[in-house]
């Protein structure tokens, strides 16, 4: 008896611990479906979006990077990790520090910061310089 009362108390740890471990996988964005946490759109261009999982697990989503920054600005928020849609890999999110990232009038970002984020130099439209994380956050927090 004690040995069952043991066992399933251990069991129980094990399922809470695994439960609780590794929470920073995004969760896709459904297009269409989705609502911004910030500015409380519908999610729908696919070459856009962006997610931030906190340090106790919860999804919020975005449809643009610029309502994320401008969320995380105005709000005291405990970051696990941060993801955005890279506009050449619609729909895909990616880690912002992985990312580059364009202030540019050739895109066209839902809420009209013009930003937007390649996963690659290669895929950034020409003449752009292009920009990190921590400064396009630091920009458009001015």
């Amino acid at each position: 008896m004690k040995n069952q009362v043991l066992s399933g108390f251990m069991s129980l740890l094990l399922t809470i611990f695994l439960c609780t471990c590794d929470r920073a996988h995004p969760v896709s964005i459904a297009y269409g479906m989705d609502q911004c946490e910030f500015c409380r759109m519908a999610i729908v261009e696919v070459n856009y979006g962006a997610e931030l999982i906190t340090e106790k697990g919860r999804v919020m989503k975005y449809d643009a990077a610029e309502c994320m920054v401008n969320h995380l600005a105005q709000e005291e928020i405990a970051v696990q990790k941060l993801y955005a849609v890279p506009y050449d890999q619609p729909a895909t999110l990616r880690p912002v520090d992985s990312l580059f990232f364009v202030i540019d009038a050739s895109v066209r970002s839902p809420m009209g910061a013009n930003l937007a984020a390649f996963s690659s130099e290669g895929a950034l439209p020409k003449d752009v310089i292009p920009l990190d994380w921590a400064t396009v956050a630091q920009m458009l927090t001015k």
